[in-house]
C-alpha cells in the first residue's frame, strides 16, 4: 500500500473514532462543547481524509515516515473508542 493511502485511511479513522466518541457523548451526557467539538473536529478529520482519498486532494502529499505516526495514532484512537463503549 502507498504511503499517502495509508495516511489518509490512518487518519479518517482516527477522525472516525473521535467523532463518534463524540457522539456518544452526546448521547449520553448530553450536548456540552467539548463533545460538540470533539464531532466536528472527528467529522473534518474523516471528510478531510475522504477527500485526499478520493483524487481530489494533492497528489504531491508524501507523508515520510510519519505515516507510522498516524497508524498507531489511529490504532490507539479505535482502542481508546472501543474502551469508551464497552466501560
Amino acid at each position: 500500500m502507498q504511503r499517502p493511502t495509508l495516511y489518509h485511511l490512518s487518519m479518517g479513522t482516527a477522525g472516525l473514532s473521535l467523532g463518534l466518541v463524540g457522539a456518544r457523548t452526546i448521547l449520553i451526557e448530553g450536548t456540552t462543547l467539548g463533545a460538540g467539538l470533539v464531532v466536528l473536529g472527528g467529522g473534518g478529520i474523516l471528510l478531510s481524509s475522504l477527500f485526499a482519498l478520493s483524487g481530489q486532494g494533492s497528489s504531491e502529499f508524501e507523508p515520510g515516515n510519519f505515516v507510522w505516526i498516524a497508524v498507531v495514532a489511529a490504532i490507539f484512537s479505535v482502542l481508546g473508542m472501543i474502551l469508551t463503549f464497552f466501560q
